[in-house]
């Protein structure tokens, strides 16, 4: 009776490993056949430029003085920052910078996604008077062509939302953030750029978002999960909108290289990610039902597919446990582990990642260990109860320890 259940725990895991295994060869294969996009576009549109911001006071002026070297008409785009529940001084030093702010204090209503809801449809003129929105967040990095690359492909026929190459900026700084880039890479530009090449939709990101301002003008921003990017990116896919992926249109932030901080910011992305999988899993299920397969399909994998620390757990708990039950299952495992290996080497390559990037991959088994215990947290408090705000390592004390979290769920 134990052998014959082994052998189904074995059976529904591999099944399991080997589709999403094929799911990112696959993926990563097609990210190489597409072509960077190099269009400047004939007339470029007027762009909103929006930065969320709860308590950026130290980082919003650096990424305003970045965005102001854009290669973009200057009397073309406007930055607008959105102080929300602010108690220090990002509304006076985004000003001081040029940029527009709209302040909102809602404290029962926090988060980016409330944020930018309210910031749609309370000023509605901004929408009116540009006609191509992008979303930025408040420590960003752009690159001067930035701008340029993602409108020029909101200017496409049919393109109302567009998704930029959004990568870590800070990858050598510890192995935590080299393994944060590692994983950046492949999920936020080689599962893109494959989704891309295949003709389905890319999904959004969070930071370097660009859309037709006549969506948002009728829609808002009606996702206000805790990874409320994700959220509305399926939301525009069920509704009939592809969104699509620019590799030129880079944009970076630092990711923290604390434990403490990195804790707070994994738990968001990972419980938020299973509430919106919960969610809307069955609705995509039901339009593959209705519709044409291709066009949701990616985003269901998207949904499906766990983070590769835990697809790696599942794998290399599978082929232990096969050594005690058969040989057959030994070479399922094995393959899928080889399939996920390959994934992560074609990725890294695609993606040109710098040497100690590949070196911090030794320590994997110390980050895989991190996660479990990130995973053991969310199990024990029951899920990530809102946003909670990332502590930047900029704003860390003498001797870079950081304080507990305030609890503070910031956009």
């Amino acid at each position: 009776m134990i052998l014959g259940a082994a052998h189904i725990v074995l059976f529904v895991a591999a099944l399991l490993c080997a589709v999403i295994g094929l799911y990112l060869l696959v993926v990563t294969i097609a990210a190489f056949g597409l072509k960077p996009n190099r269009r400047v576009p004939a007339n470029y549109p007027s762009c909103a430029v929006v930065i969320p911001a709860h308590n950026e006071a130290l980082q919003i002026g650096r990424t305003l003085e970045c965005l102001a070297r854009s290669n973009y008409p200057k009397d073309l785009f406007q930055a607008y920052v959105i102080a929300d529940n602010c108690d220090d001084d990002t509304a006076a030093t985004a000003r001081a910078a040029g940029a527009a702010v709209f302040e909102r204090t809602d404290p029962g209503n926090r988060g980016k996604g409330q944020a930018l809801d309210w910031c749609f449809r309370e000023h509605t003129e901004m929408l009116r008077k540009h006609p191509a929105t992008v979303i930025i967040d408040a420590d960003s990095m752009v690159e001067p062509d930035f701008l340029a690359a993602l409108t020029a492909r909101l200017l496409e026929p049919g393109v109302a939302a567009v998704q930029g190459n959004n990568s870590v900026a800070n990858p050598l700084q510890h192995w935590r953030t080299a393994l944060t880039g590692a994983s950046f890479a492949l999920v936020n530009c080689v599962r893109p750029a494959g989704l891309a090449r295949l003709g389905t939709s890319a999904g959004l990101k969070g930071n370097g978002m660009g859309f037709q301002s006549e969506l948002l003008a009728h829609r808002g921003w009606p996702a206000h999960s805790i990874v409320e990017d994700v959220e509305f990116g399926v939301r525009l896919l069920l509704e009939g909108h592809r969104t699509v992926f620019d590799l030129d249109a880079r944009i970076s932030s630092d990711m923290p290289a604390g434990r403490r901080q990195a804790d707070a910011q994994r738990r968001r992305w990972e419980f938020g990610r299973f509430q919106v999988a919960r969610r809307y899993i069955p609705a995509l299920v039901r339009a593959m039902m209705t519709d044409r397969v291709s066009r949701h399909i990616g985003a269901l994998m998207e949904l499906v597919v766990p983070p590769l620390s835990v697809l790696a757990l599942v794998e290399g708990a599978g082929l232990l446990l096969s050594f005690f039950v058969h040989p057959a299952w030994t070479a399922v495992f094995a393959a899928c582990i080889a399939m996920t290996a390959l994934h992560v080497a074609l990725g890294l390559r695609y993606c040109r990642m710098p040497g100690r990037v590949w070196l911090a991959l030794a320590a994997a088994p110390v980050f895989l260990l991190w996660k479990v215990g990130v995973y053991v947290g969310l199990v024990v408090t029951r899920g990530q109860r809102g946003w909670v705000r990332t502590q930047r390592d900029g704003e860390l004390p003498a001797g870079g320890i950081a304080p507990h979290p305030r609890g503070d769920r910031h956009t």
